[in-house]
């Protein structure tokens, strides 16, 4: 549990270097006190498992923009728990405020750049882990669908390709225009 405040600070100083933003100073200094109280045995932290660097990494190279907010808003959602988590297994009110804090902030980072319908996709994704597969009605029923779930992502995928195929023309065209 004490490893996803490293990655808090390497997450957030990777958005700052990437994106040009930095931590709030009050923020940091949260996030300094938090690391001074909970982290106590920092050889464990560098286990080379990371809990969320592997996928911010990921995240940049092998997704499209919409699916980046979308992982980024669990992935703050996931924060949240730990922190919530945190905060009611401490006994000390200052520690608890800090957590609260760093909740607020990562909270309206959240709300201001990945609004959208977040939470209810991550409800749909947990139904769909939960699907019990060796159940024979669960079975029956996903081969009644079959057709129509196909046919649905066939649509998908050709709407994407239409997109991606825009895209490319569009900038193609604006080349052509830059050399003229």
């Amino acid at each position: 549990m004490m490893g996803f405040f490293w990655a808090v600070c390497f997450l957030t100083m990777g958005w700052a270097i990437l994106g040009e933003a930095s931590v709030p100073d009050n923020l940091d200094k949260s996030i300094d006190e938090l690391k001074k109280h909970f982290i106590k045995d920092d050889h464990k932290l560098h286990d080379s498992h990371p809990i969320f660097l592997r996928i911010l990494k990921d995240l940049k190279v092998n997704l499209e923009e919409s699916e980046q907010s979308l992982l980024m808003s669990i992935i703050m959602d996931t924060y949240s728990r730990i922190l919530t988590q945190m905060q009611n297994d401490s006994l000390d009110e200052g520690t608890k405020m800090r957590l609260v804090q760093v909740q607020e902030h990562l909270k309206k980072l959240q709300e201001s750049y990945f609004p959208g319908k977040s939470a209810e996709l991550k409800r749909y994704a947990e139904m769909l882990w939960a699907v019990k597969e060796n159940n024979p009605l669960v079975q029956s029923k996903a081969l009644f669908e079959l057709k129509r779930v196909f046919g649905d992502a066939l649509l998908l995928k050709n709407q994407k390709n239409k997109e991606r195929k825009r895209r490319q023309a569009k900038n193609s065209r604006r080349r052509s225009l830059k050399r003229a």
